[in-house]
């Protein structure tokens, strides 16, 4: 069996060709399967950054409600403190206004009688603590 015959010959290329292109198909195939696992990984990645971003902006917005609640509690005080001061101010102006009113009243002419000065004791006829000026009690007992 040494000769080979033509259609021999015709098989065994077929075979190699068969095997020729199994091979690139195994390459090819492989190569896909690398791409595919390159593409998965930026996949994930994107998909990691993704989340991470969301959390980041999760974060920031929950940050800045903080910083908007502590503003607006800081604004209210800050109006608290306006109103107290107004207050004061209208108090201190009223007061100044009638204080300037008394300076500016005219001073007394000597005709007119002072007021007289009624001592507690002689308006209730007790002294000291009720004690009366004969030193009974003032409730008579």
């Amino acid at each position: 069996m040494g000769t080979r015959t033509p259609q021999m010959l015709e098989y065994e290329r077929q075979a190699e060709e068969r095997a020729k292109e199994q091979e690139r198909m195994d390459e090819e195939r492989a190569k896909m399967q690398e791409e595919m696992a390159v593409i998965e990984r930026e996949a994930e990645r994107i998909a990691q950054e993704e989340y991470e971003m969301e959390q980041y902006y999760r974060a920031e917005a929950l940050r800045h409600t903080e910083e908007v609640r502590a503003h607006q509690e800081e604004v209210r005080k800050h109006q608290e403190r306006l109103k107290a001061h107004e207050r004061r101010m209208r108090d201190h102006e009223a007061s100044s206004e009638a204080f300037a009113k008394v300076i500016a009243m005219p001073a007394r002419t000597g005709k007119e009688q002072p007021l007289p000065f009624i001592s507690p004791a002689k308006r209730t006829g007790t002294g000291l603590n009720g004690v009366s000026m004969n030193g009974t009690a003032a409730n008579g007992s």
